[in-house]
């Protein structure tokens, strides 16, 4: 179209092909501004890739906050908008509704354990370098645990500095820092949930006319990919607290409680929280004794697998399932680059880039119609 603009301001009618050096000269004058705007359009989307690499590389985190954000505004829309269908009542009001009974459970959760949850993470924390000294003085009677101290002596050191935790929190290490990035994230999320059509059309503005329809597709799809993957996080958080604490109190560990908590929040990240959040219910388990200790690994592997093979499934039905190498490599990766937080979204990135890649190359590029409720994976591969 832009072109054509150009065409249409050489001024009249073009002298006829036969007149020689007028010929020449309109092809000139016509070229030039077309080469004009070319040269324009391919400065500008190199600044535009340019810009969008650097804040990549130097606000990867701010991203992934706004991520976040987005993710909270896909489940309080997504829930509004299934109140405002049920009950007929006005989106708003739907939507505050929702909000209340989100915060009435948090801070109903927060009056029933939140002082006994206190003061166990603080038993714990006073509790985890004797059980590391324990635990020590039981793999050095044994070639095999000296193999391993040798191999654990940062570890060990970092129990004894009760500084176990301190890589992995590194985003939090300033109060005031996680208090500022907690709000941005719940306002990020609660205003993208108020007025999600103004974001939407500013994001078609820049989509050409006859692209529209498939970005608006892509977007509805991805916004139920994210919210499938969150109630799948949701519902094995929860089953895996609840059955965790269950478990480690019948074996007697002490910190049941916290513990169960702990397995909770860790798993929000797939196959690295729960190896982390076994650490402390393996340590605390052997000043009980080696055979706590046994059973709370086996404990821990089942209910692992019960999640992965039956729960998840039946909860992320619609969503796309990663394939665990995907998966793996997606969270080392964003890890080495935006740390625990990138580790938390990659599974949700993945999910939805893999989406876009089969939508837009898989389908539209290769000619491969992948099935409903086939995946990314055609059978065979």
């Amino acid at each position: 179209m832009m072109d054509q603009a150009f065409e249409g301001t050489e001024g009249g009618t073009r002298p006829p092909q036969g007149q020689g050096g007028g010929a020449a000269g309109g092809a000139s004058v016509g070229t030039a501004p077309r080469f004009l705007h070319r040269v324009t359009l391919v400065l500008a989307l190199s600044g535009v890739f340019l810009g969008i690499v650097l804040l990549l590389w130097f606000q990867i985190h701010l991203l992934l906050l706004g991520f976040t954000g987005l993710l909270i505004a896909v489940f309080l829309y997504s829930l509004s908008q299934w109140l405002h269908q049920w009950t007929k009542m006005p989106y708003w009001l739907a939507l505050l509704v929702v909000c209340l009974v989100v915060l009435g459970l948090l801070f109903g959760a927060g009056w029933l354990v939140g002082a006994r949850v206190t003061e166990q993470a603080a038993a714990l924390k006073e509790q985890l370098p004797a059980a590391w000294r324990h635990a020590r003085g039981q793999m050095v009677q044994s070639p095999t645990g000296r193999w391993l101290l040798d191999r654990l002596q940062d570890v060990g050191n970092s129990f004894e500095q009760q500084s176990l935790v301190q890589p992995g929190l590194g985003l939090i290490s300033s109060t005031g820092v996680l208090l500022a990035e907690v709000f941005t994230v719940v306002f990020v999320g609660l205003f993208g949930a108020i007025s999600p059509q103004i974001y939407v059309r500013g994001a078609m503005r820049v989509v050409p006319l006859a692209r529209r329809p498939l970005a608006r597709q892509l977007l509805t799809e991805s916004a139920g990919i994210l919210w499938w993957w969150m109630i799948g996080q949701l519902v094995a958080m929860a089953f895996i607290g609840l059955i965790t604490g269950i478990a480690v109190w019948l074996l007697g560990v002490p910190l049941a409680l916290t513990l169960g908590l702990l397995a909770a929040l860790l798993n929000f990240i797939p196959n690295f929280g729960p190896i982390i959040a076994a650490v402390p219910a393996l340590l605390l388990a052997l000043t009980v004794s080696p055979m706590t200790a046994l059973w709370i690994v086996v404990v821990y592997i089942a209910i692992q697998l019960l999640q992965n093979h039956v729960v998840t499934p039946l909860v992320q039905q619609t969503a796309v399932r990663l394939p665990p190498v995907v998966l793996i490599l997606a969270q080392i990766l964003m890890y080495y680059w935006a740390g625990l937080l990138g580790m938390a979204m990659a599974p949700a990135l993945a999910a939805v880039a893999i989406h876009v890649v089969e939508v837009l190359y898989v389908r539209r590029v290769v000619g491969d119609p992948v099935r409903e409720g086939q995946g990314f994976w055609p059978e065979g591969a």
